[in-house]
């Protein structure tokens, strides 16, 4: 997902990752040496990928360990789980599962990593591919489920009421002008238009004082928040985050790769919350709790950027931020 919700390409922000998979959808992954830098701090140990997608973090990852290193890799998506079980089935040190990274406690053990990976977003595969319910392209139905289950986008907008609607473009997007936009769609619904892509970019056209040159972007922003709200993205980040953090052992690496300023401004508040010594109710008048809770501390003091080089050979980069911790 990235800045201001668009790629930089009129796109929701796409993972540009890869791993095996050059010409079948996926790109580059993001940051690949920074993250590896970073992370692997013990060539021996476990290490998490928890959100997978082509493999190329994966990939780099074991690439930098010895033989007793090994690396799970979760992923919400089916599609890519049969993948990347195919293109690592020669690697004992993989093991690919299908499951949500909010359920990271489900597959690591207290204190048992090393590191952990979390690159957000949605994958360029999945953004291209127009069955999958999240393509621009006119006429797409609306479905942006990441794992297939649970409820649509479609079905969502029609439970929604117009306020309601307003209020998820303005908390996962951004959107200032979020209530004439859910306005828009809530129109033309009611006048029988057909629940797909159009419907989005109509209500985006209708918008007063749109300039051409910012409607993919605004698009793009507005299929965002809808799709976080689907799959319930920044939720999920909170609990992922919260699970890797007590699966770290000491001196275990947090790396967290995000694209736009709602992911990111999650990603920093749930870091911070393991920052604090005290974690008591700011209205008691003193500290109860001992002031000796803080499990990580930044190693990075401000998010890590990808170099020009990088943005330059793979434009879903440019709006990327790493976020690297450490367990204390």
């Amino acid at each position: 997902m990235s800045a201001s919700g668009a790629d930089g390409r009129g796109r929701p922000g796409g993972r540009g990752r890869q791993g095996g998979e050059a010409g079948h959808g996926y790109h580059l992954p993001v940051m690949a040496d920074e993250i590896v830098e970073q992370l692997v701090i013990d060539k021996q140990g476990a290490y998490l990928d928890a959100t997978l997608g082509g493999g190329g973090h994966s990939s780099r990852i074991l690439a930098a360990l010895g033989d007793g290193g090994s690396v799970l890799g979760l992923d919400r998506d089916s599609e890519a789980v049969d993948r990347n079980r195919k293109n690592f089935a020669a690697e004992p040190r993989m093991r690919v599962e299908r499951s949500e990274f909010g359920r990271v406690a489900e597959f690591c053990a207290p204190e048992s990593l090393a590191g952990a990976l979390f690159d957000l977003g949605v994958s360029s595969r999945q953004l291209d591919a127009k069955e999958r319910g999240f393509s621009f392209a006119s006429g797409t139905a609306l479905d942006m489920r990441m794992g297939g289950e649970g409820v649509s986008a479609a079905d969502l907008l029609a439970k929604w009421t117009e306020r309601e609607l307003a209020m998820v473009l303005f908390r996962n997007a951004d959107i200032n002008e979020g209530r004439k936009l859910a306005h828009n769609i809530k129109a033309d619904m009611e006048a029988g238009a057909p629940m797909d892509s159009d419907l989005i970019r109509r209500a985006v056209e209708k918008l007063p004082g749109m300039r051409d040159e910012n409607r993919n972007g605004m698009l793009a922003r507005a299929f965002q928040a809808i799709r976080m709200e689907v799959n319930d993205e920044i939720g999920e980040v909170g609990n992922g985050l919260r699970a890797a953090v007590a699966a770290l052992r000491t001196g275990g690496r947090l790396c967290v790769l995000s694209y736009h300023s709602v992911e990111d401004r999650k990603v920093k508040e749930t870091i911070a919350e393991f920052e604090r010594d005290c974690i008591c109710a700011p209205n008691l008048p003193v500290c109860v709790c001992g002031s000796n809770n803080r499990k990580l501390r930044k190693v990075l003091r401000k998010p890590g950027l990808p170099t020009a080089e990088e943005m330059a050979r793979n434009p879903r980069a440019r709006s990327a931020k790493l976020r690297v911790a450490e367990k204390v």
